[in-house]
This record gives C-alpha cells, structure tokens and sequence, in this order.
C-alpha cells in the first residue's frame, strides 16, 4: 500500500467514525482520538492494517467514553 492509499483510507475510516458517533460526540472529539491512535501506529513496519486497526482502536476509546 503506498502512502496515498493508506491516507486515503484513513480519511474514509476517520469519517466513518465520525458518522458512527454522530449525536453522541463532537466531530471534534473522534478527529481528535482517531489522530492520537493513528500516531500510536506511526512506527509499525507493516502499514497494510493501520487503518482498519485504527478505526477499531478508536471505535472501542469512543464507545467507552460516549457510555
């Protein structure tokens, strides 16, 4: 996957989440945690699955704080 693709389906995931959590938290709010988890994975060797295992690493923060 080349840089472009990656960022492209962060952005997609990025405003998935932001959808999902739409009435329960500020758009602001899920940008904010989604860029904090994406930086956790700046480091991994293999980029294939940072997008999707960012998406669901923010999923579970956001749920745990909109319950």
């Amino acid at each position: 996957m080349g840089l472009e693709d990656e960022q492209r389906q962060l952005a997609a995931a990025r405003d998935a989440l932001v959808s999902e959590f739409a009435g329960r938290l500020p758009a602001g709010e899920v940008d904010a945690r989604f860029g904090e988890i994406v930086r956790e994975f700046d480091t991994a060797p293999v980029r294939g699955f940072v997008p999707v295992l960012a998406q669901r690493k923010t999923r579970e923060r956001l749920r745990s704080l909109s319950s």
